[in-house]
């Protein structure tokens, strides 16, 4: 029938129709292409093929300790209907698999299912090219956001991701540090400090602003931290990578470099790329600078000093990927990057504000916060064409926990030995910037 929860019967298409232009529009999944016809706020279950005794999952990631969903997933080679009632993530849901030939397309009429416009099912090839996306459908008094299902269906002889082709983008730090994961996950180079705060803030008031931990896991070798990909949910995302604070490393690493005084060439190199005049007349005659020095030279030209936090990064949705903000210093240029960020959408720069105002909240409640010592972090702001924004905290490679019995403000200018970093002053005139944007 082409209705949530509802099972069809139909035949399957031909080599002929599998191969037809409508069928092989999309470019983010391989053939054949898959439709999703769901009402769902949080599925998290699994249909077992019939006959074959095979797993196919139809969906993960839930953090909710059951669920109460119908959906039906259509593709080109199997018809899905999982029906799950108050089940736990990761039990068998039940299901009918049916090879299917049929397209939907919105019709232009509200239905008897929906209080928006229902789905019309047609024969394949007679209506419009097969949708891969779907708005929520509303049943009852609530309505709720859909979830697409991250998963892998498999039909032989293909096998058809429904997971998103693109790059994770990295705007900042070291190259080849993240590689791609399953099921919305990423894979972060091992890091035990890193590790150690990603499993405290599971049970912090900051769990909802940091990406969910799934673990440790090892690649050819290697260690890595699974983390939430949090560009999951958007499709063709723009991002910003944001540095908070008022200094970007730690005190110990001040310390250890001027117990171990080596000039680099590598930072000098950065430091006439940047400003040819910024070396001394010594720098220059031995080409090379001390880590402290190249430090605190680098924190002063950008916005870090001025306004505790400084853009590393945006990558707009067409691709384009911008990271000359090292000379960014005052709030105007800040101004003008946002709204080039946004596309001067007031939108998706409201709800922007919004996150950082709860994100504030939380930072201010939260216990780890006030015992650890956060450099090097950034804010991740992630929005796409929807108008769905988000702000997450990443990267806490750096984060510390301080000595016993010491908590930091996070607001107070840094003396080195206070270790206080500037985090919460950074985010204090982040907010200010974006509300005097909109006029708040």
């Amino acid at each position: 029938t082409g209705v949530c929860g509802r099972p069809g019967t139909a035949s399957p298409p031909s080599s002929a129709e599998l191969q037809s232009p409508t069928l092989c529009q999309s470019r983010k999944l391989h053939r054949p292409r898959l439709l999703l016809l769901a009402e769902v706020g949080r599925l998290s279950c699994e249909a077992r093929r019939l006959g074959t005794g095979g797993l196919l999952p139809v969906g993960r990631g839930s953090k909710a300790p059951g669920f109460q969903a119908r959906s039906a997933l259509l593709a080109w080679g199997f018809l899905v209907a999982a029906l799950g009632e108050n089940r736990t993530p990761g039990t068998p849901g039940r299901c009918r698999i049916l090879p299917p030939t049929m397209s939907c397309h919105w019709a232009p009429s509200p239905g008897p299912l929906t209080r928006r416009r229902p789905w019309s099912v047609l024969p394949l090839g007679r209506g419009a090219p097969p949708l891969l996306t779907v708005p929520s459908l509303c049943f009852g008094l609530q309505t709720q956001p859909w979830r697409k299902l991250k998963s892998m269906v498999h039909w032989s002889p293909c096998v058809v991701s429904f997971r998103k082709r693109y790059p994770w983008v990295q705007l900042a730090g070291h190259a080849g540090t993240f590689k791609a994961g399953d099921f919305g996950r990423i894979l972060k180079k091992y890091s035990p400090g890193e590790r150690q705060c990603l499993e405290r803030l599971a049970c912090d008031a900051l769990q909802p602003f940091v990406p969910a931990f799934y673990g440790v896991v090892e690649q050819d070798g290697e260690a890595y931290i699974q983390m939430e990909d949090l560009l999951c949910d958007f499709d063709a995302p723009s991002i910003m990578d944001c540095k908070m604070g008022t200094r970007t490393y730690l005190e110990e690493e001040l310390e250890k470099a001027r117990q171990q005084p080596c000039p680099r060439e590598d930072m000098y190199d950065k430091m006439v790329a940047v400003d040819p005049a910024a070396p001394t007349a010594e720098e220059h005659a031995r080409r090379g600078v001390l880590k402290p020095r190249y430090m605190q030279w680098r924190e002063t030209l950008s916005s870090t000093t001025t306004l505790g936090f400084r853009i590393e990064g945006i990558k707009k949705a067409d691709g384009t990927c911008d990271t000359s903000f090292k000379k960014t210093r005052q709030p105007e240029q800040v101004v003008q990057a946002f709204w080039d960020f946004v596309d001067r959408d007031r939108r998706v720069l409201t709800s922007y504000l919004k996150c950082l105002q709860e994100a504030r909240v939380a930072l201010e409640q939260s216990e780890f916060f006030k015992v650890h010592e956060v450099v090097g972090s950034s804010l991740l702001f992630i929005h796409d064409q929807t108008g769905l924004a988000r702000v997450r905290m990443i990267d806490f490679g750096k984060t510390v926990p301080l000595p016993e019995r010491q908590t930091l403000t996070h607001r107070l200018p840094w003396v080195e030995g206070n270790r206080e970093d500037g985090y919460l002053w950074g985010l204090d005139n982040l907010i200010a910037i974006l509300g005097s944007m909109l006029g708040e």
